[in-house]
């Protein structure tokens, strides 16, 4: 007890730089941390617009379509299999969709986007798709004609709602069709490249035009919980025995190494501002155990040993470090969740957000693990940084110490 309140006088005999030390381990914390957040935020963002917008959880495909993409490589089934695997309960919900690449042309544009033929009803439930809608309305009534198109493609093609457009394509025997679409909609998922390059019909109204009839390309599923999916990846595999089941991961490896660059990239940011911190731990400890030479020779000259030094000298630097440290940390997670509950909005720079596929608002946020790992990271870069002042500290000589 005697060494805790001695090394905590000491810290303060020198308040200027003893406050500066403090100040720079607090801000670098914070910074830290929210750095950190901000990176996991945006990797989030992406991550789930893919999911929830696009590819779901699970897919199923024919294993032939994966490769070759032909109109007549498809799953099989239909409206049948959409319900059964709903009803499913590790499934929130699940859709089908057909697929083709055709030429979309206008009276000013011409040039290539995927069409999807699409359940509107089970689309929406699994994708949410019709938030995306920024004019017009979503695929509903009777128009069997209808089309939604991205509102970047719009802007390429000239044309707006109401406008009469046509799509070429093959159909399963491989011969040309052409069918005229009229635009009931536009779109704006957030990610621009997705909304130039793909098209929303009615599933049966471009699979009369394929001649599949009731069949589909594509089931996306998504899951109440990531902990089911393998359990659904074999439940589908089994339902659907001759078609290739797929999570997430292995449709899009990329949102795989999203997923756990994450964690990577705040560690890296951690670790760098701890190092600085530790220089400057180092460098200020040095400089109390050089000016001090002459007390510390004066107390092992009166019997105090050399596990006790060492012992003042790391009690000294941890206090130094930690009273900065829980400040640091206590407003770095403070501001981190008030902005993951507001979000941070960077609706200026939008057009660079879409075309990485993040949403202009975004919401700092940090792992459980990370949270927990940064008390400890900090308490080691402390303790390292005490070790050599000890030392230091350590090697003087009570007699020439003294006379200095």
């Amino acid at each position: 007890m005697q060494l805790i309140k001695m090394s905590w006088r000491n810290i303060w005999r020198n308040k200027v730089r003893s406050a500066a030390v403090m100040v720079a381990v607090m801000l670098g914390l914070v910074a830290g941390l929210f750095s950190s957040a901000m990176v996991e935020g945006v990797l989030l963002s992406r991550f789930h617009n893919f999911i929830e917008n696009q590819i779901s959880h699970i897919q199923v495909h024919n294993p032939e379509f994966i490769r070759d993409q032909e109109v007549f490589q498809t799953v099989g089934g239909g409206q049948i299999d959409l319900e059964t695997v709903a009803n499913w309960s590790e499934v929130k919900a699940a859709t089908i969709r057909s697929r083709t690449q055709s030429m979309i042309a206008s009276a000013t544009y011409t040039g290539g986007v995927e069409l999807y033929g699409i359940r509107p009803n089970s689309e929406n439930n699994t994708t949410n798709f019709s938030r995306h809608l920024i004019e017009g309305d979503y695929l509903i009534g009777e128009s069997e004609n209808a089309i939604l198109i991205g509102n970047a493609l719009a802007e390429k093609m000239k044309v707006r709602v109401g406008s009469r457009i046509v799509l070429t394509f093959h159909d399963k025997d491989n011969n040309l069709v052409s069918a005229a679409f009229v635009v009931r909609g536009l779109f704006d998922s957030g990610y621009k490249r997705y909304d130039e390059s793909v098209a929303f019909t009615f599933h049966d109204y471009l699979n009369s035009h394929l001649g599949l009839q009731g069949d589909f390309h594509e089931m996306a599923v998504l899951a109440n919980n990531l902990d089911d999916l393998s359990s659904l990846e074999e439940k589908l595999s089994s339902h659907f025995p001759k078609s290739e089941v797929r999570k997430w991961n292995e449709i899009e490896p990329g949102l795989e190494i999203i997923v756990t660059s994450g964690n990577m990239f705040s560690y890296i940011f951690l670790i760098l501002i701890m190092i600085g911190l530790a220089f400057g731990l180092l460098n200020t400890m040095l400089m109390a155990v050089f000016e001090r030479t002459r007390e510390i020779g004066m107390l092992m000259a009166i019997g105090m040993g050399k596990g006790r030094l060492f012992l003042l000298i790391v009690l000294e630097t941890l206090f130094l470090s930690l009273t900065g440290s829980i400040i640091g940390l206590l407003l770095g997670y403070g501001l981190v969740k008030y902005t993951g509950r507001v979000g941070i909005d960077l609706s200026a720079f939008s057009d660079v957000m879409k075309e990485l596929g993040v949403d202009p608002v975004f919401y700092p946020e940090i792992s459980r693990e990370f949270a927990l790992i940064i008390p400890i990271i900090v308490l080691i870069t402390a303790l390292l940084s005490a070790i050599y002042p000890a030392l230091k500290a350590l090697s003087l000589r009570p007699v020439e110490a003294l006379q200095k």
